[in-house]
């Protein structure tokens, strides 16, 4: 009986070793899966999205690799749905603001960004600020990745509404360096403006009659220039989205400024055509995600 017992408390211990190694960390999984957020502007809950569940234990579709005899299963993470802002055709301007704000607060929130972009309303318009640290790097009109990330998940949003969309950049009083290939910070704030312009044409399809760009330079700070935090709060880029009262038929949107812009922009194109075409500074954005 002895021996039978020592027997019996090795093969318990044996397979019981044996399930700690086949069990997998799920707490350490969720720390690496938090781990990507900064890359990709994603959630906890949205990369976990379509990981298999079995047994009630999580298990990556990665984590565990298949035998040339066992069947392989493969889940895709989907993407985030878009959210749908819940807006009628009788409601005020105000009223269509503040279903825009709330439902972008929202995915802001998911994506674990309400404490580091701006969301501000306006009466009838939304205001978006991103901080400069997060959009671009310093001196540059090259959008960051995570910043691309973010403008994929808002630009959906944004695109279910009507009316202007402005995007301004802003920057501190301190003056470019000689070495910089812009003139003067009103015209890095205007790149940074153009190159967010360009991305949510080509990258999310935003309707160009609908934009207007425009670079402020360090003419409208919202905190003092004096104090290194100030220059901080002061590099910025908006996007403010004014509502419309009535949705106006198709075509006819904003009629004003975003056509002459298109019209312009196509002229430019026409005109780089020719043999006498002038120099064009060109922009780094990232390609969609």
């Amino acid at each position: 009986m002895a021996t039978f017992a020592d027997l019996m408390s090795l093969l318990l211990v044996l397979f019981v070793l044996l399930l700690t190694f086949a069990e997998m960390d799920v707490i350490r999984y969720k720390q690496i899966a938090g781990s990507v957020k900064a890359a990709f502007g994603f959630s906890k809950q949205d990369q976990l999205a379509g990981v298999i569940e079995l047994d009630g234990s999580i298990m990556g579709k990665a984590l565990k690799a298949p035998t040339p005899d066992s069947p392989r299963v493969v889940s895709q993470i989907p993407q985030p749905e878009t959210p749908k802002i819940e807006i009628e055709q009788t409601d005020t301007k105000e009223q269509k603001a503040e279903a825009l704000e709330e439902t972008l607060a929202g995915v802001l929130k998911n994506m674990s960004l309400d404490d580091q972009v701006g969301l501000e309303r306006i009466d009838g318009e939304v205001v978006i600020r991103f901080p400069n640290e997060l959009a671009f790097p310093s001196g540059s009109s090259g959008m960051t990745e995570e910043f691309a990330a973010i403008l994929n998940r808002l630009a959906p949003v944004i695109n279910q509404t009507e009316g202007e969309v402005l995007v301004a950049g802003h920057t501190d009083n301190i003056p470019v360096s000689s070495s910089s290939p812009y003139i003067s910070n009103w015209d890095l704030s205007a790149a940074r403006a153009t190159s967010v312009l360009h991305f949510l044409i080509d990258q999310n399809s935003t309707d160009p009659r609908r934009m207007v760009i425009q670079g402020y330079g360090d003419s409208r700070p919202i905190a003092n220039n004096d104090t290194p935090e100030g220059r901080s709060e002061n590099r910025r880029v908006e996007i403010t989205i004014q509502m419309v009262e009535t949705n106006a038929p198709d075509g006819t949107t904003n009629g004003g400024n975003g056509v002459k812009g298109a019209d312009e922009s196509s002229a430019n194109s026409q005109n780089s055509g020719s043999g006498s075409a002038l120099p064009r500074r060109s922009f780094s954005i990232p390609s969609a995600q």
